[in-house]
């Protein structure tokens, strides 16, 4: 029965039998009614028969399984533990198989907690009953299943990935294991995988398979593989993805991906959610080695992270729901098995690797167990530190705290307040959401025993209570069926109750068992926190103590169901049912109790928020992880209560409004009513005692930082609120500060504090700005505060500045002691390492320690010692480091980063040592120290995790690196190949851009480089660093690290080892490039002679002069002879290119001299793409240089005429066309500035026609034309994608042979991209010109041979087919719907080929990839999972604005689905395979183009690769470099001149809808300035006319001042703000909240500096949207471009919106803070890129058919005008790119105003170039100024 290993008897078998069945004597008060003697003994053998035996076990079941079982579990030894998985094995043997499913979760249990690995001494020592407990548990199992199977084998199915990952640890011992137990169980265990895998349990089984995880490695599950293979269900073993004889199948890289990227998302699954932490141990192992063996596939993944994280769906389904019809392939599995996989998709298609990292720093803040956390770093370290910028924003904690435990459980108790919710309600969430996946999770048996006594008295009161709480409607027909039931059986509601929320089976044991608890001791006596030694002894202790005082108050409505939990709130596993009861059980105290047990739980909850100096800590022996905890549940608390008073005064309101009874409690529909007056009045009684400041000083303690902040913002805001509506009523206002709109909120609080908040939220504009207001007087706290913020925003330099001279002024004074000196000792040690001065941290570490301490020689204080021991490490002062990580030292009182610093030290010197078991003991006690910060951090945000990240990246790198060096292997050149791999590589560039993150890494490579002994290692990573410190202007470590490079390369150019020539080579090749980043330092620092003598250096003249001969014998002698530098032709050229550039820069050198010297580059580098590109535009600006000197010599004529009459300017276009075009070919990096301008200036140059037959002009063209249909062949397709408007608008050409090249590139792209290109061109087939039409069919008739050429038949019918989705999609734009219709139904086509080939036209679908535009490859062009559409809804909803444009959706089914060859229904009704919907608007413009607004969204995605690629600024300015700067942008696709299709923006509302709802609840409920409604009602009279009265005084009597000021004080005071309070009330979690405000600003900065760019107008409250998910700007109607704003009825004179409720919203300092800092480092990126910016929008304006002219009169204007209007508008942009202000207000020019002198209107500010600072500040200013708002139009709404 058990195995080889164990030769049990028959007589033995008939013992236990005998047991079984008297075992029920043990127990004469269970209730049940034992089998009498002669019914159960056999006469024959005096044993019970089994019939009888199973009449009584059968029943009683889960009795014997937790009485004789699992009693007393954890005090078992292996040898007991496997006498009682034998017995459970018998019972087995009487348990009916129709009874069987509902006991799996504890027989999955038991089974877990016999096969969990021996952790206690005596354990280990019955290692060998332990090996045979795994065989039982396993043999023990099977024979489960397969009685489950007998009955359903569904069941089966459906707990199989439980199943299958309990065997995990099992197979994660060796082969060779020591006992033969062990080697047995694992063969029965692949013994029962195969029985399942084969179909002998069910036909319904082996595609459950599909779910699961993955196979262990192991050789006994081979066959289970081969089976399951032939079977359809592939679990091949994805770590050998890239080993040969996997690819021996001929996969292609699409199929490998897809597996790649469904394994990742299901062990992702599981370790977010498996209760077993040996299972997840398991699946994060084999999580981390599948990344590193698959690490280009995790690469690519993370390349497409930024299109893949935009959502391609609008509606996700819940891909287990069942009420869709299952119709589908049923070849491939269950509709379980597809619900899988379309979850699956789902997640890569929503962003992998956000939800990735999600999970795990989710499980960051939960897991405990030191063993998981150290693989969880280690998986953290594979992955690596990504940047957040290459992440989806769902990383930021607006989505990240879903993950987080019992963020769903406050919005669900939000909307339930205890005297509007029903007990039974509260009743049946703790028993399905907390209790049963607590008893799932239960560590122990004593554990489950307590929530099993819960889940059993809960049941009963859920019964006792059938008849009422659950709405007035079902309450008749539940009170019948409760009063039919009887108490043997359940109620037939409680049973629909329980199956609804899916945890039937696993309660359902529980309601025929009778736990009993003696309550024989009394609970604890107050206080509580102080002597609790950890977090569940606090709260458990408190709760119990809290339900004793309800139980015995009469008064206490809810006592019975708080008594009931008793038990479940004291074990470990139930605290989170503690969490959840723990709010009501304050209130049930509060509101019930007496004034004694209030003031014992405001005692509770303050003390548990005390962090005293003298020592509450002292106090207290909880841990600062324990305080978090206990912290967090109080500010849970304090947010709940306070939420349902603010709710209630709503609900009141709103039902007063309705003229109905004030909002209260229905008494006669409940049982059981709070009495909602007394419980608001005690809750604001018992909030008033916990003040705001002392919860602010808490949660920043324990790291909480956005909740602090939160809370000091609304005590800063509570000490103004009743000041600023006084002022409203008197009207107080002072004009002469109120010239502008102003926002600040910082009066009352701690402002240091604050600015600590800010900072370590990374808001370094608004801790700048306040510290700018509240500078100390002392002169060492300024310093000190000074270095604190420079070293948090990274400026090393000024931070070491201030700590040097705060520790000076202190030896002046004398006044040296305390923390303060410690703090400025330290932070100067700290910027010297970060500065890479590494000798005077060893210097100045042994001085301060001399200073107060008698040490020996060389020894160093506790505080300075890990600074010591880093530098020795990095400077590879062995001995020194010996001696330091030797010396005995208390590291009890060091913080986190101190311990890793030491731990790192020793994992160094170990390396250095060759002592591997030391290595990965300091790997272990690294991460550990890491990981003790991380848990904190990931609560808060990604942000504030990544440098703990950045630290799991490095420890990673150095266990890599170790294990090299431990090798057996050739350990020199093993390490030189690992160190110069690729994926080394790429593990460096996915991490942020930024000198202080990235230098640790390479640090540390260096170190390891030298430990090598590796010299020429060692200076290309010294190079490297020399790099990025230069480019983040860090210029004094840019110039040490290339000394030390320099060195690094002369001495492995010395070195008397034998080398090769080309290592030869390679060093002086090198040695030329730290010459060469040596002369960037210094062009860098102003030196530009010397940058220029360095870089010519040993460069003759004579070289400029050379034919390709003697160039080509110059390079070859320089190569051979001994006395010139080695050096490469790719450096010399990279040389002369670099000094060429400086030189047209600096106007030094110009004409032929600078020709010649591009002609020597591109002779020594012919395929460098840079140098190509350079040349086309220097040739460029002589084009344009010779245009100004011909319009200067008096000729008038148009640009035209000139190219057509100068032969010069002919040549120049030809030879930069040619140029720009090469550049394409090589490369793609320049790709926004040549193609459109290649794209220009061909188009521009062959539309002239020669009216006198200008022979050199036709050649000319001919010759134009030649070269770009050479260009139409060789240049990627993908890139003329990028410019298909541009190439679209001149279909029809004036030049025969243009309009053909023209066609010849559209149809090349078509026929390459066909489902993404056709929604581009499609348009064209529909134009209103029959031009058009017939050029559109050519294009489409040409991709389609050629695609039929290639045999690609799908594709060519595609194309044909989307005729009819075109004539489908304008069909809907044009109906014209019934008045007042919401909605039509239609009928819905049916598509040949199906609508699922055709690719969604969105915007995450039809971009091309980041990484597309990185390579020189065309490969994976497009995300290469986009789910298609499968039906579009025959539901059609008609949107009730002006246009009435209608919402069509699409029913969606993931990329793999949809790409099988079998067919899909069309008939318009979802199915199990949909993973979700799309929506789009379709409309038809009346008078606007949507061309345009698709332009501007092209322009807007070229925008958004700028803000992505820039790159890091100097100094202080470097802090913005981490703003995450983006417009949000979304698909407009043209179906003609007049329709076109958008994609639907999901979850966004208008700003003013959202102001319109908002509510300030500091304000009384029955003030007027309470509520937003007021604001937001464009139908309020007397707002109105107010506005109009203030405008009537300038536009009527011409004085803009009295306007200005009455408008102050008449509307804005009047009005006040609300919108700070949306984010608060609209984001629950406190950094949800700072993210989405944070998300706002960034937005709202972007897109200010954008608008005011190209002069987008008409931004009124209606267009612009806020996505309520992420508080992120939408905008919206882009057709008033141009400074189109301008020629309105009433001029929109201002920049951009910026009006009171914006300014609300930018936090405690307004638009002073991180906006102004936002729109700083946005327009400094657009000033930036200026060139490409105009390259871009220079077409766009020109493009013929797209009109931007302001009036219809004007657009009748001549071709000559139209092409002055927009080179007028160039020039308007072009200026404000150079910083200018022109803005200009048409109103001075038609009212003179009386209330200035003459004098006072002059103003240059519009000629006058501003630096961006200036630019940034006059831009502000113009847009809050009251005298701009005045004027604009009245619907424009200022006020709001």
């Amino acid at each position: 029965v058990y195995g080889a290993s164990a030769n049990f008897s028959n007589f033995a078998r008939k013992d236990v039998l005998l047991a079984l069945a008297k075992g029920v004597l043990l127990k004469s008060d269970s209730g049940s009614t034992p089998a009498s003697k002669h019914d159960s003994i056999d006469s024959t053998s005096g044993l019970p028969s089994i019939k009888s035996a199973a009449s009584w076990v059968a029943p009683n079941f889960m009795y014997l399984l937790v009485n004789i079982v699992l009693y007393k579990w954890h005090t078992k030894s292996n040898r007991e533990r496997f006498q009682s998985i034998k017995c459970l094995k018998e019972m087995l043997r009487f348990l009916p198989s129709q009874d069987s499913p509902r006991y799996m979760p504890q027989i999955m249990s038991a089974v877990n907690n016999a096969m969990t690995s021996p952790s206690s001494p005596s354990d280990l020592l019955d290692s060998d009953y332990f090996s045979k407990l795994c065989l039982v548990a396993v043999t023990t199992l099977f024979d489960f299943i397969k009685i489950v199977t007998s009955h359903d084998s569904t069941e089966v199915g459906e707990n199989l990935v439980s199943i299958v990952v309990t065997l995990y640890p099992l197979f994660d011992t060796t082969d060779d294991s020591t006992f033969r137990g062990q080697r047995f169980a694992k063969e029965k265990a692949a013994e029962m995988l195969e029985w399942l895998a084969s179909g002998k349990g069910g036909d319904k089984l082996p595609p459950f398979f599909n779910e699961i995880p993955f196979l262990p490695s192991a050789r006994e599950l081979q066959p289970v593989r081969i089976i399951l293979e032939k079977k359809g269900v592939s679990l091949d073993d994805m770590k050998l993805l890239h080993k040969e004889n996997y690819l021996e199948k001929n996969e292609s890289d699409y199929v490998l991906q897809a597996k790649f990227y469904s394994r990742m998302n299901i062990l992702s699954d599981l370790v977010a959610s498996h209760e077993s932490k040996s299972v997840r141990k398991v699946v994060l192992e084999h999580m981390t080695d599948l990344i590193k063996a698959n690490r280009s596939f995790f690469q690519n993944l993370v390349e497409y992270e930024e299109l893949a994280s935009m959502h391609f769906l609008t509606v996700v389904h819940d891909p287990f729901s069942s009420d869709r019809d299952d119709v589908g392939d049923k070849s491939v599995g269950s509709s379980s098995y597809m619900a899988s996989v379309v979850a699956q998709e789902s997640c890569v298609n929503g962003g992998f690797v956000t939800n990735l990292l999600r999970r795990l720093l989710s499980r960051c803040v939960d897991e405990s167990d030191r063993d998981l956390k150290d693989v969880l770093a280690s998986c953290l370290g594979e992955i690596g530190a990504i940047d957040p910028n290459r992440l989806g924003r769902e990383i930021s904690s607006c989505q990240f705290e879903s993950e987080l435990q019992g963020s769903k459980d406050n919005e669900w108790r939000l909307s339930h307040p205890p005297w509007k919710g029903h007990l039974d309600r509260y009743q049946l969430r703790l028993l399905s959401r907390h209790l049963v996946t607590s008893l799932k999770s239960s560590p122990t048996i004593l554990d489950q025993h307590k929530i099993s006594f819960g889940i059993q008295e809960l049941l009963k009161l859920l019964n006792e209570s059938g008849s009422s709480n659950y709405g007035r409607a079902e309450d008749g027909a539940k009170k019948e069926r409760a009063d039919k039931s009887t108490k043997s059986s359940m109620s037939q509601w409680l049973r629909e109750k329980l199956e609804e929320a899916d945890v039937l089976n696993v309660v359902e044991p529980f309601w025929t068992t009778n736990y009993k608890q003696a309550d024989t001791a009394a609970a604890k006596s107050p206080p509580f926190f102080l002597k609790s030694n950890s977090y569940y002894a606090w709260l458990s202790s408190f709760s119990r103590f809290l339900i004793s005082r309800s139980i015995s108050n009469k008064n206490s409505i809810w006592r019975s169901f708080f008594y009931a939990c008793r038990s479940a709130i004291r074990s470990n596993a139930g605290i989170s049912a503690a969490e959840f009861l723990f709010p009501l059980l304050i209130l049930d105290a509060v509101c019930f109790g007496n004034s004694h047990d209030e003031t014992i739980v405001v005692r509770e909850l303050v003390s548990s928020l005390t962090f005293d100096t003298v020592g509450s800590e002292a106090i207290c022996s909880m841990n600062m992880r324990e305080r978090e905890k206990a912290a967090n549940s109080v500010f849970t608390l304090i947010d709940l209560l306070r939420k349902w008073v603010d709710q209630e005064i709503e609900d009141r309101y709103r039902e007063s409004r309705r003229r109905k009874r004030a909002a209260n409690v229905d008494l006669e529909s409940c049982t059981s009513a709070w009495p909602a007056d007394i419980v608001l009045s005690k809750i604001r009684r018992l909030l008033d005692q916990i003040p705001l400041s002392l919860c602010a000083s808490a949660a920043s303690r324990v790291g909480m930082n956005a909740r602090a902040l939160q809370f000091l913002e609304i005590d800063s805001r509570s000490q103004i609120a009743s000041s600023a509506i006084s002022n409203a009523k008197k009207n107080t206002a002072s004009y002469h500060d109120s010239k502008f709109l102003k926002s600040c909120h910082i009066d009352g609080i701690d402002l240091q504090l604050t600015k600590k908040l800010l900072g370590q939220l990374c808001d370094f504009d608004t801790m700048i700005t306040i510290s700018q207001k509240s500078n100390p007087s002392e002169l060492s706290s300024r310093l000190l505060e000074v270095a604190t913020e420079r070293e948090m925003y990274g400026d090393w330099e000024g931070a070491l500045q201030a700590y040097e001279h705060l520790l000076d002024s202190r030896l002046r004074s004398g006044n040296i002691v305390g923390c303060s000196k410690n703090r400025a000792q330290k932070g100067l040690l700290r910027c010297l390492l970060k500065l890479g001065r590494l000798d005077s941290v060893l210097n100045q570490a042994y001085g301060m320690s001399k200073q107060d301490l008698d040490l020996k020689e060389m020894e160093f204080s506790n505080e300075i010692l890990p600074y010591a021991t880093e530098s020795a490490w990095r400077l590879g002062k062995w001995s020194s480091l010996d001696s330091l990580v030797n010396e005995e030292h208390d590291e009890s009182g060091q913080d986190a980063h101190a311990r890793y610093q030491l731990s790192l030290g020793r994992t160094m010197h170990s390396i250095h040592c060759r002592l591997p078991e030391k290595v990965i003991l300091g790997l272990r006690d690294a991460r550990e120290c890491v990981m003790s910060s991380l848990s904190s951090a990931a609560r808060d945000s990604y942000a504030r995790s990544y440098p703990y990240l950045m630290k799991l990246h490095l420890l990673r790198e150095v266990e890599y690196i170790s294990s090299v060096f431990f090798s057996e292997k050739d350990r020199k050149d093993t390490f030189v190949e690992f160190v110069s791999s690729d994926e080394w590589k790429d593990r460096i560039k996915m991490i942020t851009p930024d000198i202080t993150g990235s230098n640790d890494i390479i640090n540390t490579r260096l170190a390891l480089s030298r430990m090598a002994n590796e010299p020429a290692l060692e200076g290309s990573l010294w190079l490297d660093i020399g790099r990025l410190a230069r480019k983040g202007g860090l210029y004094q470590v840019a110039e040490h690290s290339l000394a030390q490079a320099d060195m690094s390369f002369q001495n492995a150019y010395t070195e008397p080892a034998p080398v090769d020539d080309s290592f030869i080579f390679f060093v002086q090749d090198s040695i030329g490039n730290v010459k060469l980043q040596l002369a960037k330092l210094k062009h860098a620092v102003g030196e530009t002679t010397t940058a220029l003598n360095l870089i010519e250096n040993n460069i003759p003249a004579s070289i400029f002069q050379m034919n390709d001969a003697e160039l080509d014998s110059y390079v070859s002698k320089m190569t051979r002879d001994g006395n010139i530098a080695l050096e490469s032709k790719e450096t010399l050229s990279r040389r002369i290119l670099q000094s060429t550039e400086w030189l047209v820069s600096g106007g030094l050198r110009s004409g032929s001299e600078i020709k010649s010297r591009y002609h020597t580059v591109l002779k020594l580098a012919p395929k460098w793409e840079r140098a190509h590109f350079h040349f086309g535009k220097y040739i460029e600006s002589l084009l344009e240089t010779r245009f100004s000197a011909l319009s200067e010599l008096g000729n008038n004529a148009s640009r035209l005429m000139v190219l057509q009459n100068d032969k010069s300017c002919q040549e120049y276009s030809l030879e930069s066309v040619s140029h720009f075009g090469r550049s394409l070919q090589l490369g793609q990096k320049h790709l926004f500035q040549a193609l459109p301008r290649l794209l220009a200036m061909w188009l521009e140059f062959t539309s002239i026609e020669s009216a006198d037959k200008n022979a050199s002009l036709e050649e000319n063209q001919a010759q134009m034309n030649s070269l770009i249909k050479s260009f139409a062949e060789k240049i990627p397709e993908h890139l003329f994608y990028t410019a298909l408007p541009q190439l679209l608008s001149c279909v029809i050409h004036q030049n025969d042979e243009t309009a053909k090249n023209v066609a010849l590139i559209l149809t090349s792209v078509l026929a390459k991209y066909p489902g993404q290109a056709m929604w581009s061109c499609g348009w064209l087939r529909y134009s209103k010109s029959k031009e058009k039409n017939e050029v559109a069919e050519k294009i489409f008739v040409g991709a389609q041979r050629i695609l039929q050429k290639q045999g690609n038949d799908l594709m060519r019918g595609m194309l044909d087919a989307s005729k009819h989705l075109f004539n489908f999609l304008i069909t809907l734009a044009r109906f014209n719907a019934k008045e007042n219709h919401t909605s039509v139904r239609m009928k819905v086509p049916i598509f040949e080929p199906e609508l699922k080939n055709f690719i969604p036209p969105i915007q995450a679908a039809l971009s091309v990839t980041p990484g597309a535009l990185s390579r020189s490859s065309s490969r994976d062009v497009f995300p290469p999972f986009v789910p298609r559409m499968r039906t579009f809804n025959p539901e059609l909803k008609i949107m009730q604005s002006k246009a009435k444009p209608r919402k069509l959706s699409a029913f969606v089914v993931p990329s793999t689905v949809a790409q099988r060859e079998t067919s899909l229904p069309s008939n318009g009704v979802p199915i199990s395979q949909d993973s979700g919907e799309m929506h789009f608007l379709v409309k038809q413009e009346a008078k606007g183009d949507l061309r345009k607004d698709s332009r501007v969204q092209d322009l807007n995605n070229v925008i958004n690769r700028l803000f992505v690629g820039r790159k890091a600024s100097s100094g202080p300015n470097n802090r913005r470099q981490r703003m995450r700067l983006q417009l949000r942008t979304f698909s407009v696709v043209c179906l003609t001149e007049d329709c076109g299709i958008l994609e639907w923006v999901p979850n966004t509302e208008s700003f003013r809808s959202l102001v319109g709802r908002t509510y300030n609840p500091q304000v009384p409920s029955d003030s007027i300035h309470r509520r937003g409604t007021r604001l937001s009602n464009f139908n309020d009279a007397n707002l109105r006319n107010a506005f109009q009265r203030c405008q009537e005084l300038f536009f009527v009597k011409k004085n803009l001042k009295l306007a200005a000021k009455k408008f102050n004080e008449c509307v804005l005071q009047q009005y006040l703000p609300v919108m700070y309070w949306w984010f608060i009330q609209n984001f629950s979690n406190p950094h949800a909240w700072f993210e989405a405000r944070t998300n706002f600003t960034l937005s709202a900065a972007v897109w200010s500096a954008v608008g005011h760019v190209i002069g987008l107008g008409d931004r009124h409250s209606e267009n612009i949207l806020i996505d309520t998910r992420s508080g992120e700007c939408v905008h919206v109607d882009f057709d008033c471009i141009f400074d189109k704003g301008l020629y309105l009825p009433k001029p929109e004179v201002i920049p951009f919106r910026l009006t009171p409720n914006m300014l609300d919203s930018f936090g405690p300092c307004g638009a002073d803070g991180l906006y102004t800092g936002a729109l700083t480092e946005s327009m400094k990126t657009l000033r930036k890129n200026r060139d490409i910016l105009l390259s871009v929008l220079e077409p766009f304006l020109k493009d013929p058919v797209i009109n931007f002219s302001s009036s219809k009169s004007q657009q009748k204007s001549s071709e000559d005008k139209d092409i002055k209007s927009a080179k007028r508008s160039i020039g308007i942009i072009d200026g404000r790119l150079k910083g200018v202000y022109n803005l200009r207000n048409p109103n001075y020019k038609k009212i003179k105003r009386e209330d200035v002198e003459p004098s006072e209107e002059g103003d240059i500010s519009h000629i006058t170039q501003l630096s961006v600072e200036g630019q940034v500040q006059k831009m502000i200013m113009e847009a809050t100024s009251h005298e701009n708002l005045v004027q604009v139009y009245v619907g424009w709404m200022p006020w709001i």
